[in-house]
């Protein structure tokens, strides 16, 4: 979202589209899971409603380089205790995604595995992984990394470059 260069933000009023009954309560089903379907159909962004031209961009933190080392932060915890960082994966070095290891650092403790999926971690141990919005995550596989590394949002995290 941050690298596009030009977004179209419109307030789906278009009712025609919608499912029915509208819950009060559950707009991802009812509006915006249809929306996506039409869309993914070919419809036109125009037709769902007027554009928003007053919306707000939310500036995420960007990790900060540190010697060898980029500092960045844990922007999340999911409701799996696993934690979004800023980090992304290009800001890794190829041989660390194609070797899948990994140094990083979070509250005293080290990280070493980078695993494509939750499966392939080591139970009960922290990994990282690419998360489904671009971030590495930090994970722990059968368990909550945020219990099991002590960390909430906000927590400095720290890759080693070296």
């Amino acid at each position: 979202y941050e690298k596009e260069a030009s977004v179209s933000v419109r307030h789906i009023t278009a009712d025609h589209y919608f499912l029915n009954p509208i819950s009060s309560t559950f707009h991802g089903r009812d509006i915006f899971a249809p929306a996506a379907a039409w869309l993914s159909k070919g419809s036109q962004t125009a037709s769902f409603g007027e554009e928003v031209t007053d919306y707000v961009r939310f500036a995420l933190p960007k990790p900060k380089a540190s010697g060898n080392a980029l500092k960045g932060v844990v922007l999340r915890v999911d409701n799996f205790g696993n934690l979004m960082t800023n980090l992304t994966m290009e800001d890794l070095p190829p041989a660390m995604t194609a070797e899948g290891k990994i140094k990083l650092h979070i509250d005293g403790k080290e990280i070493h595995q980078l695993a494509q999926t939750y499966a392939q971690g080591a139970p009960g141990e922290p990994f990282a992984i690419p998360g489904s919005s671009g971030f590495l995550e930090i994970s722990v596989h059968k368990g909550n990394a945020a219990r099991a590394l002590g960390v909430h949002r906000g927590a400095e995290v720290t890759l080693d470059l070296a």
